[in-house]
């Protein structure tokens, strides 16, 4: 794994209440575990639109 920084963010009370339900759960282990889940996908797309733009020109 590459090394970690640590990074505050704000939450609207929805998010809070969601991250909060599944830590508990099981389903991760930590919050940070839950946003990185989250941007995996936001990054597999914008690489893939990347190179979409690049194969276009």
């Amino acid at each position: 794994m590459a090394s970690t920084l640590t990074r505050n963010v704000t939450l609207t009370i929805e998010l809070e209440a969601y991250i909060k339900a599944q830590v508990p759960s099981g389903r991760f282990s930590s919050s940070s575990e839950i946003v990185r889940s989250a941007l995996r996908p936001m990054i597999e797309r914008d690489e893939t639109r990347t190179m979409g733009l690049s194969h276009a020109r």
